[in-house]
């Protein structure tokens, strides 16, 4: 399964979000590869803090080729994709060969504004990819406030699916980022890693109903013919 986090706003959380889930799924023993798709690397950074072998990691900062992608995929249960945070053709490469698309938003009137394009770029690439699994993630809500209350209010708006898991600004992630390491490795019993947990929980689901075969247009992705190189 593909799974890939987008959102054309920076500062949601995209990687942080990308980087938990991936080792929340390592941690249920399943195979998976992360790719960094973002230029600047703060996956891969990460990855280098503590030499962190939690799970194998590409740089791969330019469009995704399907037939690439899709071998690569077939050694793996999950593949875990950070999109960069702009809409532009890694974005759009991404999206045309993704199973699960996870938009991260937070409650705030600029993430929610900007998700509209997010949204756009999704719904210009459904002719290639038409059975694209789209759902949105409330993330970085400030627990005990009223905009955090109200955050899944706020996302009817979009008539789109909205995990159950909700994931909080909590410090644990943060820490646990600039440490080099997972919240669940950092602090396992902590509310962030329960988060985590969930929104694992929630995902596991889907792979064992069916595998997903999109149908892509190579040509569309055809931007580079250049394989994708291993970091480190």
């Amino acid at each position: 399964m593909i799974i890939s986090f987008v959102n054309q706003k920076g500062g949601v959380g995209k990687t942080t979000t990308a980087i938990n889930l991936a080792i929340g799924l390592k941690k249920k023993n399943y195979n998976l590869v992360f790719i960094d798709a973002d230029p600047q690397g703060s996956a891969v950074q990460w990855h280098a803090i503590e030499g962190n072998k939690s799970f194998e990691i590409l740089h791969h900062p330019s469009p995704i080729h399907a037939t690439d992608i899709r071998q690569l995929s077939m050694n793996y249960d999950y593949v875990i994709i950070d999109a960069p945070p702009a809409i532009g053709d890694i974005s759009k490469a991404i999206l045309a060969v993704t199973d699960l698309a996870i938009i991260p938003l937070s409650p705030s009137a600029l993430d929610v504004w900007s998700c509209w394009g997010t949204l756009k770029m999704v719904d210009e690439i459904r002719p290639l990819n038409s059975d694209i699994e789209v759902k949105l993630l409330i993330n970085r809500k400030i627990p005990g406030t009223k905009i955090g209350r109200d955050s899944r209010e706020a996302m009817k708006q979009f008539q789109m699916d909205v995990f159950n898991t909700e994931l909080c600004q909590r410090v644990a992630f943060i820490d646990a980022m600039t440490s080099g390491v997972s919240v669940m490795q950092y602090a396992p019993h902590s509310k962030a890693a329960r988060e985590i947990e969930r929104l694992c929980e929630e995902i596991i689901p889907q792979v064992s109903m069916e595998a997903f075969q999109p149908q892509v247009n190579n040509q569309y992705l055809d931007y580079s013919k250049e394989k994708i190189e291993y970091f480190g």
